[in-house]
Formats: C-alpha cells, sequence, structure tokens
C-alpha cells in the first residue's frame, strides 16, 4: 500500500481527509493547535500532579533560585552558548507547563520519565525545528507509555503504543488501511494541527498563547550558566 494517500481518502469516522482539515483550520489561542501558526521554535513540558516550581526542578532548575519574568524574545537572548537551556513556566488547565529555550532537557525520554515519578503525568512536545517531524511524548509513573512524530503516527514508540489509536482514527488521521493521512506541502501546517488536536483533546493541555508570545513568565535555568543581569529588574 503507498504512503502517499488522495486527499479525498475518508478517515475512520466516514469523514473526507480533506473536510478534516478544513474543519481544523480554525485554530484558537487557547490549546495547542496554535502553535502550528506561530514560530514554534521552543519545546513544551506539561506536568499533572505537580506545581510549575517542581517541574522546574525537576527539569534541572536549582530549587529555590531566583525566578525573573521574561518574555520569549528575553529568554533567546539569553542563550549565548550550546549548552545554555531556559525555561518559562507557568501552569494552565490543571497542568503545570515550561516552555524550554535552547537545551531542552524535557525532550530526552529519561528526562520526562524522571519528571513523571511518583503518580504525576508528563507530556512533552518538540517541534524538532531544524529535524522535523515535531514529536510527542508521554509518560506516567516513571514510564513512556507513547511516543509519536506528528505527520508520522503510524510508527509508533512505548509500552502503550496505541494509546490514542481511536482518537487517530476518528479524526481521520489514522485511516481504516492502517496508513495515515498524508496532504499537500500547503496544507502540512494544518495537518500538523489536526494531530495537535488529538493530544489536546486526549490530556485536556492548554497553552495560553498571548503569555507564551507576548508576556512575561517566571523563568528558570535548567543547564548551563546564562547571565540573568539583564532581567534583574523583573524579579
Amino acid at each position: 500500500m503507498p504512503d502517499t494517500i488522495p486527499g479525498r481518502a475518508r478517515g475512520a469516522d466516514g469523514r473526507h481527509g480533506d473536510e478534516v482539515v478544513r474543519q481544523d483550520e480554525d485554530m484558537t489561542n487557547r490549546g495547542v493547535r496554535w502553535l502550528v501558526e506561530s514560530e514554534w521554535q521552543y519545546s513544551v513540558t506539561f506536568a499533572r500532579g505537580i506545581t510549575p516550581d517542581e517541574l522546574a526542578v525537576r527539569l534541572g532548575a536549582s530549587p529555590g533560585g531566583a525566578k525573573p519574568l521574561a518574555t520569549a524574545w528575553e529568554a533567546v537572548g539569553l542563550l549565548t552558548d550550546a549548552d545554555i537551556g531556559v525555561a518559562r513556566v507557568g501552569e494552565a488547565q490543571g497542568w503545570a507547563f515550561a516552555a524550554e529555550y535552547g537545551e531542552a532537557p524535557g525532550t530526552r525520554h529519561d528526562v520526562l520519565k524522571s519528571i513523571s515519578r511518583t503518580g504525576v503525568e508528563a507530556v512533552n512536545l518538540d517541534p524538532q525545528a531544524f529535524h522535523p517531524p515535531p514529536f510527542f511524548s508521554y509518560a506516567a509513573d516513571s514510564e513512556l507509555l507513547c511516543s509519536f512524530g506528528l505527520g508520522e503516527e503510524r510508527r509508533r514508540w512505548g509500552s502503550q503504543p496505541d494509546l490514542l489509536q481511536e482518537e487517530l482514527e476518528a479524526a481521520g488521521i489514522i485511516l481504516p488501511t492502517g496508513d495515515y493521512l498524508q496532504v499537500s506541502g500547503a496544507r502540512h501546517s494544518l495537518r500538523i494541527a489536526m494531530s495537535l488536536g488529538v493530544i489536546e483533546k486526549h490530556f485536556g493541555i492548554s497553552l495560553p498563547r498571548d503569555l507564551l508570545e507576548d508576556g512575561r513568565l517566571p523563568l528558570v535555568v535548567v543547564s548551563g550558566s546564562p547571565s540573568l543581569d539583564s532581567l534583574s529588574d523583573n524579579v
């Protein structure tokens, strides 16, 4: 069976693939689908069951350290060496989140499993800007349960690789043939948004777009030694 799926292929719910894509064109500023409309260059790690401060520590930040407020541009400006990693942390929809810039520990499965210890759930969304596709990973109780590339959902990893199978089929992403929906390059971002929509709905995760793109959030250092002098007035 060829990998290229005709644009009119039907999903498991009976909708045509292009109809599904059109329904995902109306992305909002809530949830996580809006990431594909933005300059998505940072990893995001979510954790349910711990505070944003504890998430920061599990990513590598020093406990009790200062957390100056920083915009996305200010965070990127701290990345003066390859080993530097910083994160802006917050909470939304009952999940702590960390937007990771530079070195991003949350993208590593060993770190994500460690974050999920003691009954915690952890999700990571990694744009892999220089090595597509974007990647999704989910861990709970120190175990990687499910992971796959967005747009390449047929190949999945973890102890429960079929965790989202039914939702992926219902969204028309996994087709009755077992292949996955592929679209033209012009619709690629909408196709990625479809996958993000499944993840968003299943886990109930959300990111406040205004804060992530234009606002200030508490910033922590997770690796390296960046100078925070430029943020001293924002503590």
